[in-house]
């Protein structure tokens, strides 16, 4: 199982940093975690993956950094070199599924699937096993609606990708029942807080409380520094920490 970092940014364009996304790679499957500006071509950049190989999608939440090139990716599904057979599947939280309605309303038969089975769903509430891999999910502090995602390929170990937010009892619950690579959000410079955002020392306490293996920083804001992010995580978690770049992979 792989993960490569496509996107380690933020909303706040950055030339060494795109919008969040991440692709997870097992079992002969292409899962996207996020999908915010720039990812379609991200994808291809970082990893040669295209839109007509992705079988699942992921989505934290639906502020536009984390969710805008769902239509780009919908899109391009459509031309003739994108063209696929296979089904796609999105989850998201709460409200993804008014999201994609209003989006049709807006785009029409463009953002519709075209040759194969589309479902958009909202997270059902439960663990459920999607092909070789065990998906789970747990809310954090955010100013909408926002879901930590659990992908597992074998057994309980896996990666939990926070999207956006502060840590909740069900995510330290969530990471305390598996092995793990935790990517947790870091908006913010050390020292600096903000509801609904988490900074280098409390991404580090977060996953010294899920149990976490190994602990990967990213949604990096220009004003966060890398090594002095890094260190300070250190203080608080005594695992491996990793600031994300774009293009950066990682097993599992």
């Amino acid at each position: 199982m792989k993960l490569t970092v496509v996107g380690s940014g933020t909303s706040v364009p950055q030339l060494v940093r795109g919008a969040p996304c991440c692709l997870i790679q097992g079992g002969g499957k292409n899962i996207v975690a996020d999908m915010g500006t720039g990812s379609v071509r991200g994808l291809l950049l970082h990893t040669g993956v295209s839109p007509a190989e992705v079988d699942l999608v992921l989505l934290t939440h639906l502020h536009p950094d984390h969710c805008a090139d769902l239509v780009s990716f919908l899109f391009a599904l459509r031309s003739e070199e994108m063209a696929r057979s296979d089904p796609l599947l999105i989850f998201g939280p709460g409200g993804l599924e008014d999201h994609y309605r209003g989006l049709r309303r807006i785009w029409g038969h463009w953002v519709e699937a075209a040759g194969y089975d589309l479902a958009v769903r909202n997270w059902p509430g439960q663990q459920i096993q999607w092909g070789p891999f065990l998906l789970d999910a747990a809310p954090t502090v955010h100013s909408v609606e926002n879901l930590a995602w659990f992908v597992g390929e074998s057994g309980k170990k896996g990666v939990i990708l926070t999207g956006d937010g502060e840590a909740t009892e069900d995510l330290v619950r969530m990471g305390r029942g598996s092995e793990h690579v935790l990517v947790a959000e870091c908006s913010l410079p050390v020292g600096e807080m903000l509801p609904g955002h988490m900074n280098p020392a409390q991404a580090g306490e977060l996953a010294a409380k899920c149990g976490s293996e190994t602990l990967m920083i990213t949604h990096i804001n220009p004003g966060v520094e890398p090594g002095p992010a890094r260190s300070e995580a250190q203080k608080k978690f005594g695992g491996e920490v990793i600031v994300a770049e774009d293009g950066m992979e990682i097993e599992i």
